[in-house]
């Protein structure tokens, strides 16, 4: 009943609108005006039951053209290195990552196997958003996979050191324990899980260290995981008793730095980072030092 009011009323004054000196009868204008309006939404859906085949074939020919990756064999993907003049800097692949193109993203996102973990997996985690579902699928499987790998090598390595000849190996004990450190320094766990996953690893540390207190591989990776948990002076300690086990001094000095500013020993920060060799350390420390070298001169 709405409906005929509301075709009634249009067919009234489109005529006045459209064609207002129109010769023709005014019942006749009425009529031609009320039949076209009452009859819209059905003219509308056989429009649109004929425009689904075209869009359909639309689509095909889209996917046909996208070439899209088979999620289904990521965990065999090679992860060669990268061919000669192609360039596969984190810098790169981020800034491609940004492009309004889907097909460009997705690319950053395959080319990402050829970084390092640590700078590969905070661009996985940032393309978990991504409005495409392939990219996001990818992404994942790609965080999985590398996951997985650890997880695998932990398993491996946990049954040997469950025999009783191997419950005193040194280098199971620091291998399990590095591989749980990795997953939290990459940034494959986070929250809950990584502090239980550092503590795993120190867990399986201090064990070693029952057997071998004297190692300074031992005692440098416990300061190290130490450190992530934030147990400042603890971590110091044994940075110390490290390099006094024979760790070189300049390679502590980062970590020795990053204990005093979160000590808020800021002078004592200031010179730790003035005096760290720029080309002996990471990217991302080198350039955090070279500020304080130029602020030193």
């Amino acid at each position: 009943m709405l409906h005929t009011i509301s075709c009634a009323v249009a067919a009234h004054l489109l005529p006045n609108i459209i064609a207002s000196n129109y010769n023709e009868p005014h019942w006749k204008v009425f009529v031609f005006f009320f039949l076209i309006t009452y009859f819209v939404p059905v003219l509308g859906l056989i429009g649109l039951i004929l425009a689904i085949p075209i869009v359909l074939y639309h689509s095909r020919l889209d996917k046909k053209t996208r070439n899209p990756i088979n999620l289904t064999n990521i965990r065999n993907i090679s992860t060669s290195k990268p061919e000669k003049n192609k360039n596969y800097h984190t810098l790169d692949l981020y800034n491609k990552y940004k492009s309004k193109d889907s097909n460009q993203r997705l690319q950053a996102i395959y080319n990402s196997l050829k970084l390092k973990d640590q700078d590969a997996i905070p661009l996985l985690r940032m393309a978990l958003g991504d409005q495409v579902d392939e990219i996001r699928l990818l992404s994942y499987a790609l965080l999985d996979r590398k996951e997985s790998i650890i997880n695998k090598r932990i398993n491996n390595n946990k049954k040997k050191f469950d025999k009783i000849e191997n419950s005193k190996n040194k280098e199971l004990c620091q291998q399990i324990a590095s591989d749980y450190w990795e997953l939290a320094y990459i940034g494959l766990v986070q929250g809950e899980t990584q502090n239980y996953v550092l503590n795993t690893a120190r867990k399986y540390i201090e064990y070693g260290l029952k057997y071998y207190p004297n190692d300074p591989g031992l005692c440098f990776l416990l300061a190290q995981i130490l450190l992530q948990l934030k147990c400042f002076q603890q971590a110091l300690e044994q940075f110390k008793k490290a390099e006094n086990l024979g760790i070189d001094y300049k390679k502590l000095l980062p970590y020795y730095a990053e204990i005093a500013f979160n000590n808020k020993e800021y002078s004592k920060f200031k010179q730790l980072m003035s005096n760290i060799d720029l080309h002996a350390t990471s990217p991302k420390v080198s350039a955090l030092a070279q500020f304080w070298h130029q602020e030193n001169q």
